[in-house]
């Protein structure tokens, strides 16, 4: 850790507890010098977006000391004060006004300080905004709406915008700011993720980062510096300016044991049947894929990889009945389906399919018991009546949640939940229902690498059970862990099939 003469911001000895019972974070001292990205990992419910709160001003810590370039100041009691602090946050959340141009964005809250004559300086307003973006590599038009940009351009204005947020509260150009980055590369495609990292990389000349992430890769390829929280504590740091340290260690450090990519993959290929229980003949969509052949059988897990416009994602659609196909053979158990079946005569033949997109999985005001029933109802009926057996229900709940070691009241509303339980209780309830084959598509976007290992411990329990998988996700590290083998997409079309560890191999070249 760096000293009050070395670092920008630092904070000693915090604490936070919520209704006097709830310790969020206790005793945690950190320090952000200049020119680096500091990483904050660590499970949800760790304590990182309380720690980040408390830096914004959003919460007030009840102890410790905040040191800005060595000078012991106050706390922020909100964002504004922290802004002059030199500290400024990106949300998670998509935090852009997509019918907003891009200076009308980049200046939002800020129009005080551009009026004339009661009338906003619009043409002084254009200039300063091209300049901030070309001084941070943005590529756009500032009269562009931001709906327009690519999610990574809109990432980058958003945080151009904390960087302006800072000079302008501050009234000084020159402040060195510290940005923090809230999992800002969550809802990006892998191309889209290394065009950010690209831009921060070049930014960090001028801004210090902390970023907060649940992708071990990225954190471990991208910050200078580790803090990894666990129950509210601090209770690891790596300089990786100054010593090595595997994946591994990283994440036997936040949730305290051993990852899934370590469960034999050998006693998993050993379940694989030679019944098959897919197969796609030449199948093709004009515009998205071209004559697509594979079988895919009795407890194999097979991944489709490529970049975003490859026609990896159309795929598994057209499997799930989603979309419709234009010409080929598409074959589920030994039997034709017709190219426009919908989905729910899918799910009768057997194939389940699971998007990582939680809105599209759960009834988000429904409680836990009935977003796991509804998949399941032919097991909570009466045997004599058509009427719910509502003891059954919650029973049926509470074995999930025990399964999966869920954090939760069976009766509790989904809304209120964490992302990674969300998660969680998805997965569960494809678990209980069992389907012969399971689509899945990126089952683990957002979510914290306790969770994500939960995850992927139950999918490959339920493919030794012998259910089939397709995968198809952002991430992967997803393919080497759960595929038996891996079908490389290039603009539509398979180039080549690749083994876990052959996968790897070429993902890390």
């Amino acid at each position: 850790m760096g000293s009050k003469e070395d670092s920008i911001i630092e904070i000693k000895g915090v604490y936070k507890t919520f209704n006097g019972v709830v310790n969020a974070i206790e005793d945690i001292s950190i320090a952000i010098r200049q020119n680096e990205i500091v990483g904050v990992v660590g499970e949800n419910g760790a304590g990182k977006s309380t720690l980040m709160k408390v830096l914004v001003g959003v919460f007030p810590p009840d102890k410790g000391e905040l040191y800005c370039k060595g000078e012991k100041v106050l706390f922020p009691k909100n964002p504004k004060e922290a802004a002059r602090r030199g500290i400024s946050i990106v949300y998670q959340e998509k935090g852009v006004i997509p019918c907003l141009k891009v200076y009308q964005f980049l200046f939002l809250g800020h129009e005080d300080k551009y009026e004339k004559m009661s009338n906003l300086n619009l043409g002084k307003m254009r200039k300063y905004a091209r300049e901030i973006l070309e001084e941070f590599h943005v590529n756009c038009d500032v009269d562009s709406f931001m709906y327009e940009l690519p999610l990574s351009v809109q990432k980058m204005v958003e945080i151009a915008k904390a960087i302006l947020n800072v000079r302008l509260e501050h009234g000084d150009n020159n402040i060195t700011s510290v940005i923090i980055l809230d999992e800002p590369t969550a809802p990006l495609t892998i191309e889209e993720r290394k065009k950010l990292f690209s831009d921060i990389l070049r930014m960090k000349k001028n801004v210090s980062f902390i970023f907060v992430s649940h992708i071990i890769p990225e954190v471990m390829e991208f910050t200078d510096r580790i803090h990894v929280l666990r129950d509210g504590r601090l209770v690891a740091n790596f300089d990786l300016t100054k010593s090595k340290i595997t994946e591994e260690d990283l994440f036997k450090e936040i949730v305290g044991k051993e990852s899934s990519e370590h469960i034999c993959k050998h006693e998993i290929k050993s379940n694989i049947n030679e019944k098959i229980a897919l197969s796609a003949m030449n199948l093709t969509k004009n515009g998205c894929y071209y004559d697509i052949s594979f079988d895919l059988h009795k407890g194999e897990c097979i991944g489709i990889f490529g970049t975003a416009g490859s026609g990896k994602s159309e795929i598994i659609n057209t499997i799930a009945g989603v979309i419709n196909y234009d010409s080929g053979t598409l074959m589920i158990k030994g039997r034709k389906v017709k190219a426009k079946e919908l989905p729910y005569a899918r799910l009768k033949r057997g194939v389940g399919y699971f998007s990582g997109e939680i809105e599209k999985n759960l009834f988000l005001n429904w409680p836990v018991t009935k977003n796991i029933s509804i998949l399941n109802i032919e097991k909570i009926l009466s045997k004599f009546i058509s009427t719910m057996n509502f003891k059954a229900e919650k029973q049926l709940a509470k074995k999930i949640i025990d399964r999966l070691r869920i954090k939760t009241d069976v009766n509790a509303d989904c809304y209120s939940l964490s992302g990674g339980t969300k998660q969680k209780i998805s997965v569960g309830k494809w678990l209980e229902k069992s389907p012969d084959i399971l689509l899945l598509e990126n089952p683990t976007i957002g979510i914290d690498v306790g969770a994500r290992n939960d995850i992927y411990e139950t999918i490959l329990d339920m493919n030794k059970s012998g259910i089939s998988i397709i995968l198809v996700s952002d991430d992967p590290e997803e393919y080497y862990i759960l595929c038996n083998k891996i079908f490389f997409l290039k603009e539509g079309r398979i180039q080549k099939v690749l083994s876990p560890e052959k996968f790897k191999e070429v993902m890390s070249t």
